[in-house]
């Protein structure tokens, strides 16, 4: 066989250029027929507002809570401003207009009028007249003033703790006339009577005194309760007294000595409280004269 043609060199290829293939473009999606779409809106229907969600009741609260906070913190404010503002000169004035406008000089008894029954209602009248003055003036602005507040209590408690018990023990006084009730009685009519029938016949026209003097001593008011009981001691020492003098008239010719009669009692009409009360009245009108006028 022979093998000469396949030792002869073989003619080479040139070589081939390899194109590489173009990347393939994506193919748009086509939409599925069961693919869902958002709904658009029909004309002629109006559009709804999706549902709000619930405010939860701890904000609700706290909001509440808030508010009202807010409000008590403007009232503490302006309560503040109006209470610590002192008083103006209308507010001074106002006051002692009602101040000097009650004239209560007539309450006091004049010799004239002592015992009767107007003067027992004109007491009465001041008495209450005064103690709503009182009253009325307790809340006034112009008692923010600490002069004028001052002033205002001791006038207050000169008349609280002196002055309206001294009206009221006069009341007492002239209210059932002590004074007609405890009239001494003239023994010398009994001086021949028994003792027996003679401490009767005392005891009959004293009954009504110390039976009056008995109430007194009991009453709240300490003058009046102080009066009833240092007379009706005195009277009761009265009776003692006549029924020993009787007995003496009787033995004139017995060597005893004469019966003394009992001290009569110092009715204490001590008008020091009453002369408190009415320098008290002077130097709160003063002080307030002062401030308006300032």
């Amino acid at each position: 066989m022979d093998n000469s043609n396949n030792n002869k060199p073989q003619p080479q290829v040139p070589p081939q250029p390899q194109f590489q293939q173009a990347p393939q473009q994506p193919q748009a999606q086509q939409p599925q027929p069961q693919q869902q779409f958002p709904q658009q809106p029909v004309m002629g229907t109006p559009y709804q507002m999706p549902p709000k969600k619930k405010m939860s009741k701890g904000a609700m609260w706290g909001i509440i809570g808030g508010i009202i906070g807010l409000v008590v913190i403007i009232l503490g404010v302006v309560l503040a401003v109006l209470l610590l503002s002192g008083p103006s000169k209308a507010d001074y004035k106002d006051l002692l207009s009602q101040f000097t406008g009650l004239d209560v000089g007539d309450a006091f008894i004049s010799e004239n009028g002592a015992g009767t029954k107007n003067t027992k209602d004109k007491i009465y009248k001041a008495i209450e007249k005064i103690n709503n003055l009182n009253k009325k003036m307790s809340s006034h602005k112009a008692l923010r003033d600490k002069d004028v507040k001052a002033a205002y209590d001791k006038y207050v408690d000169s008349w609280n703790n002196g002055a309206r018990e001294y009206l009221e023990f006069l009341v007492i006084l002239t209210e059932d006339k002590t004074y007609e009730k405890c009239k001494s009685p003239d023994v010398s009519k009994y001086l021949r009577e028994s003792k027996e029938n003679f401490e009767k016949r005392l005891d009959s026209e004293t009954k009504d005194c110390i039976d009056y003097l008995d109430k007194m001593s009991k009453s709240e008011n300490k003058l009046a309760s102080k009066y009833g009981k240092d007379w009706k001691n005195y009277y009761t020492e009265m009776k003692q007294y006549y029924v020993a003098i009787v007995e003496y008239a009787k033995n004139t010719k017995s060597r005893s000595s004469l019966p003394k009669a009992p001290k009569t009692p110092k009715t204490d009409f001590n008008t020091d409280a009453v002369e408190k009360w009415k320098k008290a009245i002077d130097d709160f009108e003063k002080v307030l004269e002062e401030k308006a006028n300032k």
